[in-house]
């Protein structure tokens, strides 16, 4: 009799464990804040791999989180959810991480186009003034002059987005300006190289 008691209070306590399994709270928030921090590093923008990979993770901690809310009580356990969410901070922190150093990245490569655009406008001007003047072409070499002065007015943009950490901004424009300017250059000594073929 007294082994049974034994037993049924092994029992008790094993149940009483099992019924106490609680969520784990701080591992769940430290996961989220990861999360939150590597959106607010602009991770959208600098490292969308790492934060897909980070947004995965965090919605396999919350379906595991609803999993085991809707289980009956007593059969509860939360061990697979501190896991996921050890995880989903991990993969956060990694997406934050890479963020910073995409940013970093984005405005040297931002910065060095912005530089090229400079240097492609002084081309293309050298160019449009050597430009074969003739029968029908004075049009198309004042539009190609007004898109460089177009050119040269967004250099302020691409300036103002470098200076305000729009990295990403700045380098989409300046990529295309450079392909209007290094356009224009092409266009203009395609027509230098047709009039000497005459």
């Amino acid at each position: 009799m007294k082994r049974n008691s034994v037993l049924l209070a092994l029992a008790g306590v094993a149940l009483l464990s099992v019924a106490c399994a609680k969520e784990p709270a701080d591992a769940v928030n430290a996961a989220k804040s990861s999360l939150a921090a590597a959106k607010t590093a602009e991770a959208a923008d600098y490292a969308p791999d790492a934060l897909a990979a980070a947004e995965t993770a965090a919605a396999a901690l919350d379906a595991e989180l609803k999993a085991q809310a809707d289980k009956f009580a007593l059969t509860r356990s939360y061990t697979k959810a501190s896991e996921l969410a050890a995880a989903a901070k991990t993969a956060a922190d990694k997406a934050a991480a890479e963020a910073v150093t995409g940013k970093e990245q984005m405005k040297t490569e931002a910065t060095t186009l912005v530089a090229g655009v400079r240097s492609a406008v002084d081309a293309a001007k050298a160019a449009l003034a050597k430009a074969p003047k003739g029968k029908g072409s004075a049009a198309d070499i004042e539009a190609m002059k007004s898109d460089v002065a177009g050119v040269e007015t967004g250099l302020a943009d691409m300036d103002a987005a470098i200076a305000s950490g729009r990295y990403k901004d700045a380098k989409v424009k300046a990529e295309a300006a450079k392909a209007t300017l290094d356009k224009i250059v092409a266009d203009v000594n395609a027509a230098i190289a047709a009039k000497k073929g005459r």
